[in-house]
């Protein structure tokens, strides 16, 4: 087969000669369409209900204040009496509100364990809670001083704003 070319063709054009013993369909410019048959795409979740919801925020909200009741063998004495309902204050604050009842990837709990984990640190930091080793911290949360949780305890939240309000509410308290 000859390519013949009438006019001009312009520059940077290439023209290619393909043979292909039988094609159902050939389309050279498609775009590659990948679909993933395997699983790992992100499954979309149901919508649940404003009940529900409002349901599992609860029971979610019981989960963290056990969880941070763990450590109150370091708890202050001047913050003692008002433990609970400072965290209490920090869950209902909206931006906290918005991220902390949702565990993301982490796994083996129904909420944000890292973002638990960064408050607490703001806790150390204001004297809230008086024992800053977090190993130590670790294994009175998790009973596993190599959990995961371990390396939040030493930081805070990423979001500034979330960390600000966080400070603010506790140096008022």
């Amino acid at each position: 087969m000859n390519i013949k070319i009438e006019g001009n063709p312009g520059t940077g054009n290439t023209f290619n000669e393909v043979h292909i013993g039988f094609v159902e369909n050939y389309v050279p410019n498609a775009t590659t369409v990948i679909n993933n048959h395997y699983g790992d795409s992100r499954k979309t979740k149901p919508t649940p209900d404003k009940e529900t919801s409002k349901a599992d925020i609860l029971v979610r909200r019981d989960e963290i204040m056990q969880y941070v009741g763990n450590l109150k063998q370091y708890v202050a004495k001047d913050w003692k009496n008002r433990y609970e309902s400072i965290w209490a204050s920090i869950l209902d604050i909206v931006e906290v509100a918005a991220v902390i009842f949702e565990p993301g990837k982490q796994k083996d709990t129904t909420f944000n364990r890292n973002l638990v984990a960064n408050i607490i640190y703001i806790m150390c930091r204001f004297g809230i809670i008086t024992e800053t080793n977090a190993t130590k911290l670790t294994e009175a949360l998790e009973d596993n001083k190599d959990h995961p949780v371990r390396a939040q305890l030493g930081k805070a939240p990423e979001d500034k704003d979330l960390k600000r309000k966080i400070e603010s509410l506790i140096s008022n308290s």
